[in-house]
């Protein structure tokens, strides 16, 4: 059981601060890339040809931005949500639904909370908020 719910416009005022955060991530995601590509082209030269201060350096990148993104990803989960994936960021709300628990889902993309899921099905199983009962979900916070 979780200590916080949210109900769907719970959840979409807080996805304001939360999308800023994933576009931080999106921004590492993409710098990434960018070094371990950068890093693959220096480690497959030669051993004469190979700068490894340079090799050194990249990696060093690599392991900043990796632990950025975690950092970032410990600030979302603060709100009381869990991220369930990087690319693209999927973000789960905790939700209760009929006095079942379920998740409310956004991913990286979409404007607002458009789908839900069971506790147990995970993103294959979202459905439209629209098949939720009309107050149906319940939320702990008063906004």
């Amino acid at each position: 059981m979780f200590k916080k719910y949210f109900t769907v416009k719970e959840a979409n005022y807080l996805l304001p601060q939360i999308k800023a955060l994933v576009e931080e991530i999106a921004e590492k995601r993409e710098s990434i890339n960018y070094y371990l590509f950068r890093y693959e082209e220096l480690n497959e030269k030669d051993r004469d040809e190979k700068d490894e201060l340079e090799l050194m350096y990249v990696k060093t990148l690599l392991s900043t931005e990796n632990q950025e993104i975690k950092e970032l990803i410990e600030v979302i989960e603060g709100f009381g949500v869990l991220v369930k994936g990087l690319d693209p960021v999927i973000i789960d709300f905790p939700a209760e639904n009929n006095g079942e628990e379920i998740f409310l889902c956004w991913k990286e993309d979409e404007e607002s909370i458009l789908y839900w899921h069971g506790k147990y099905e995970g993103f294959q199983g979202r459905k439209p908020i629209s098949m939720l009962k009309a107050g149906s979900t319940r939320g702990y916070f008063n906004f």
